[in-house]
Formats: structure tokens, sequence, C-alpha cells
């Protein structure tokens, strides 16, 4: 019987609770928003002004390189000096050299190498010539020498390489 009172206890109580449904309104659909965006200019740059300029114009190599100096020009652009080697033989100092000229034309001109000591001091010099007695540079390496003209030891000074005849192509 207990059992009884305590199955009828239980429904009276599920029976006598109230419920209570509510509605819950989902928002409408809506679409997705448009954004307007203008876009800004792109930035440019800011114009550079030059004064007229005044003077000569320049002129340039065969191959369009602009001549600044010519004295130096076709030396410092085309010429590059190696296997320089100095060397004494029956009392007399001599150089032998590669010079490679890399222009496209026969070069001519004239290179000295002065030696000098700790003390910027000269003691010798000597005027580069190739096997025709003048400084005529075929395109490719050419064979140099050079009688140095000085009393002591240069093979273990300073040089400096400096041209004296401007190089420019032969006609």
């Amino acid at each position: 019987m207990k059992r009884f009172l305590w199955v009828l206890t239980a429904l009276l109580c599920v029976a006598c609770t109230s419920q209570e449904a509510h509605l819950i309104y989902l928002p409408e659909q809506t679409s997705a928003p448009v954004v307007n965006v203008t876009p800004s200019p792109s930035p440019e740059p800011e114009p550079i002004y030059f004064a007229p300029i005044e003077g000569e114009g320049f002129t340039t190599d065969p191959n369009g390189l602009p001549i600044l100096d010519p004295q130096t020009h076709y030396f410092e652009y085309y010429l590059s000096v190696s296997n320089l080697r100095i060397y004494e033989h029956n009392g007399e100092t001599l150089i032998d050299a590669t010079i490679t000229n890399s222009f496209s034309k026969t070069l001519t001109g004239g290179l000295r190498i002065s030696f000098y000591d700790a003390s910027g001091m000269m003691y010798g010099y000597a005027d580069f010539y190739t096997a025709d007695g003048g400084l005529k540079l075929f395109s490719g390496e050419n064979r140099v020498y050079a009688d140095v003209l000085t009393e002591v030891d240069v093979q273990s000074m300073d040089f400096t390489l400096k041209v004296t005849t401007p190089f420019a192509p032969e006609n």
C-alpha cells in the first residue's frame, strides 16, 4: 500500500504542474550588406623640375659610354694590366706584362709605370711598348714590355700606372 501511495503522490505532482510554451521569434532573413567603397586615387610622384643645363654636351665612345675624362677614358674602361713581372737581366731592370683590351678596335696611346719608396720618392719609371715599338693594343691580350730607368732595385717598391698619351681607337 505504501507503494501505491507513493505512485499516487507522484502522479498528482506531475498532473498538477503547469507547463508553459514560449514562442521564439527568429529574425527575418536579410541580404548581406553591400559596401559602398569609393576608391581613393592612387598616389602620384611629385614632379621634379630641373633648371635648364647650360654648357657643352658630352661625347660618347663607339660603345655609347660617355667620355668624362678624355685623358684616361679608354684606359679606365677597356684596358686591364695583368701578369706584371719585374726582373733584372744583364744589369738592367725589365718588365713583362699583359694588357687586355676589351674594346672592339685597336687602341693606341702611352702608359708609364713609376716606382716609389715608402716616403713617396720616385726611384724609377718606364714606358710600356709592344713588339712594334709603340703601344698598339689589339682586341684581346697583348704582351707588353718596359725598360725601367733606375739605378736601384725597384722590384719590391710601390708603383703607379699613368696614361702619358691618351688611348684612342686607331683609324
